[in-house]
């Protein structure tokens, strides 16, 4: 075979991997019920609630069944510290808990990712104030990014496969020409 027909060859073979991995990629992100939102139905204390005292734990319930695993719900005070105590517990079918320890009054932040067993999620922030009933809530805490995350984006792995094919094919192609300017100079 003439290293024409060679360079035509491979590269054929690096187009087919290329519509293959983007055919792949195309299928992972397709539009499902995984791309859909799931709805919360009711969060306690609820956003912007003023409470006369301290809750002993954060709910919330969600139009599917949580993950457990893969769900988080994180409390802070006014000073960014983590007001959880213990590890997350299903409610119900459809419900999570937090335990919380809220030792002083003040704003009170609540950062909750939902995600349900069919692989729909819901996330946001929610904020209440404890110890100020009858006054206006004070300042709202803004909560550190959480530390926890969900898996690998389906496009930026696709892109990084597209990536290597590239690279593999350059480096397939100097080989090949470096090998061919070596029996020339022979």
């Amino acid at each position: 075979m003439s290293s024409t027909r060679r360079i035509y060859a491979g590269a054929a073979l690096t187009v087919a991997a290329l519509v293959a991995v983007l055919a792949l990629a195309g299928r992972i992100d397709s539009p499902s019920t995984a791309a859909s939102k799931v709805e919360v139905v009711s969060l306690e204390p609820a956003d912007g609630a003023v409470l006369s005292g301290a809750p002993a734990a954060v709910r919330i319930r969600v139009d599917g069944r949580p993950d457990l695993a893969g769900s988080h719900i994180s409390v802070y005070d006014a000073d960014r510290s983590l007001l959880n105590q213990g590890v997350l517990t299903a409610v119900g079918r459809d419900g999570l808990a937090q335990a919380v320890r809220v030792t002083g009054s003040g704003a009170v932040a609540v950062a909750y990712h939902v995600v349900t067993d069919d692989g729909r999620d819901a996330s946001g922030i929610a904020r209440f104030t404890v110890g100020a009933a009858g006054g206006a809530a004070g300042p709202q805490p803004e909560p550190p990014a959480p530390a926890h995350a969900h898996g690998v984006d389906p496009v930026g792995a696709a892109l990084l496969a597209v990536d290597g094919l590239a690279l593999l094919a350059v480096l397939v192609l100097l080989a090949r020409r470096r090998s061919r300017a070596d029996r020339d100079v022979a």
